[in-house]
């Protein structure tokens, strides 16, 4: 598929559970010990967490398959607004439902966990054309491995 790396962020604050928020990322990427902390300060002097997962181009693919097809589908739906012009997808992930167990694009007022996954396109390629072969074959592969209506278990 054609993706170069998926790149997830968070922030966690002193009343968040840290480690839950970590073993949500990990379940998400199926991968441990993939997510990098540094600890620092608001604004306002409080203490925060900010988590950062960079993947390989193999780890990115099985987590675009792990959305699921209502989160690939919105992605394939709005692909040309959600792309910009260094042939990067962005999207945001609800910090909240992750934790729960579900994975649903983020609205307005929650803690999200940006996504930008950087896609791989060649001279005489048109980046939204790539975009949508990575988005539906990463479709496809959520398909075959039976995670269309509800996400992978461990």
């Amino acid at each position: 598929m054609p993706i170069h790396t998926l790149s997830c962020s968070t922030t966690a604050s002193g009343l968040h559970d840290l480690d839950l928020v970590i073993q949500s990322l990990e379940w998400l990427c199926d991968k441990k010990q993939v997510v990098k902390l540094e600890k620092t300060t608001s604004f306002h002097g409080s203490p925060i967490t900010l988590l950062t997962i960079k993947l390989s181009r193999s780890q990115s693919r099985l987590t675009l398959s792990r959305l699921g097809e209502n989160v690939l589908r919105l992605l394939i739906n709005e692909k040309n607004e959600r792309l910009d012009d260094e042939n990067r997808l962005h999207f945001r992930l609800s910090q909240n439902e992750l934790v729960r167990g579900k994975i649903r694009l983020a609205n307005g007022n929650e803690d999200i966990i940006k996504m930008t996954a950087k896609i791989e396109v060649y001279p005489g390629e048109k980046p939204q054309d790539v975009l949508l072969k990575l988005l539906t074959e990463s479709l496809e592969r959520c398909t075959r491995r039976g995670w269309l209506e509800s996400p992978p278990l461990d």
